[in-house]
């Protein structure tokens, strides 16, 4: 059985070309344009892994990142934030843990995830929530 990712995030382009990439790698792959959408396709089950965008009209991501840590239910769900915003990755995990509380597997610029993507997801998956940061590959 392929292992389920649920990929939320607000641009279309972005949504169907990750969800390719992500399939043609064997992953079963639910998309949602936000967090609503979300919410509703977790009332079906918990998918293996999240992948998240930070930046989103309505809820943004940090606050869907700690509404899901602190969900007894789905806890456990690693997550990886992925962002546009132009910092460097450790500067964000740093930001997210310190400033957030949140405790996520990764943080990707989203101008790196056609490099790392698979690599991250798969690291994620073997690991859970103690999965290694990754570092994207210049």
């Amino acid at each position: 059985m392929a292992q389920r990712i649920l990929l939320i995030d607000d641009d279309e382009g972005y949504l169907l070309a990750t969800r390719r990439l992500l399939e043609g790698a064997g992953y079963e792959v639910s998309a949602a344009a936000n967090t609503g959408e979300a919410r509703k396709q977790l009332e079906s089950g918990n998918p293996d892994l999240i992948l998240l965008d930070v930046i989103m009209p309505g809820e943004d991501g940090f606050t869907f990142a700690q509404e899901l840590s602190d969900s007894k239910v789905i806890a456990d769900v690693p997550v990886i934030l992925v962002t546009a915003v132009g910092e460097s990755q450790g500067q964000m995990m740093s930001a997210f843990e310190n400033d957030k509380g949140l405790t996520t597997v990764d943080v990707l610029p989203k101008s790196q995830v056609h490099k790392c993507l698979l690599e991250c997801v798969a690291s994620a998956l073997r690991h859970g929530k103690d999965a290694p940061a990754q570092e994207p590959n210049a």
